[in-house]
């Protein structure tokens, strides 16, 4: 399955570094659906769901980024690129 779980308001993302991808899993029925079917995450360690905004933030340590993913939009976006390189990035959502 792929694209977020529809109609689904009892869920959690989940990072997953070795798959490289970040997956919502309804709580109730424990259907996973694959958040990010174009491959946007390279290596996701952080992840943090926005309720107010439907939106997934997570950081990857590859890119050296903070991302955001919208649900209602199914669209990503990067919100932070460490110019150092130093994991800044991902130290900033742990």
């Amino acid at each position: 399955m792929t694209g977020p779980l529809a109609n689904s308001d009892s869920f959690f993302v989940v990072a997953d570094s070795l798959m490289r991808n970040l997956y919502q899993v309804n709580a109730v029925s424990g259907a996973t659906a694959q958040l990010l079917p174009f491959g946007g995450a390279s290596q996701p360690l952080a992840v943090v769901f926005d309720s107010s905004t439907t939106a997934v933030y997570w950081t990857d340590a590859t890119y050296h980024t903070i991302n955001r993913y919208s649900l209602l939009t199914n669209t990503s976006s990067v919100i932070y690129r460490d110019p150092n390189n130093t994991g800044i990035a991902c130290q900033l959502l742990q």
